[in-house]
């Protein structure tokens, strides 16, 4: 089995992310569901509330620890391996740093910063086992929103063939 490291490439796009940039501008980003753009923070923290984003995060969550240990084959430990190397790397505690810290300045719902957080976290792990054929995209496609400077909020379907708004 061969063994995964965190490339600090992947760790570096963290360091990259200019959160919010571009909330309120309407952008194309090619993702593999279908985009709806909300007009304000208001909105965002309506579909954020939603419990439809919540379990398609969890149930994300799910299918990609699945395919890394199931399908893949690594144990638990392996596993938690890679999701540590993420958490306690420099580049992604300065990242929600930062993140909570543009949250706090424009007095957005905290709410949103555990979220976030969360999808960046996995969009890591997401990405450190890319390279395997029918490895999810889900959070790696979040991260290509951060990257983008928007705020993904809420879902509606099933993915990928719903909904995904963005702020």
């Amino acid at each position: 089995m061969k063994k995964i490291n965190v490339s600090q490439e992947l760790l570096g796009e963290f360091d990259n992310i200019q959160w919010f940039i571009n909330c309120g501008k309407v952008v194309n980003i090619e993702l593999s569901c279908s985009v709806q753009h909300v007009q304000g923070w208001e909105e965002a923290e309506k579909y954020d509330e939603q419990e439809e984003w919540e379990e398609l995060i969890s149930n994300s969550r799910d299918i990609l620890a699945d395919f890394i240990m199931r399908k893949l084959g690594y144990s638990v430990r392996q596993f938690n391996s890679v999701v540590a190397s993420i958490r306690d790397s420099v580049q992604y505690k300065l990242s929600v740093t930062k993140l909570y810290d543009i949250i706090e300045e424009q007095d957005i719902k905290e709410e949103f910063g555990a979220t976030l957080s969360w999808l960046l976290l996995n969009a890591g792990i997401e990405a450190t086992f890319k390279e395997f054929k029918g490895c999810p995209n889900f959070f790696r496609e979040m991260l290509l929103i951060f990257q983008h400077g928007h705020c993904p909020c809420g879902w509606k379907g099933k993915w990928p063939k719903g909904m995904l708004y963005i702020y």
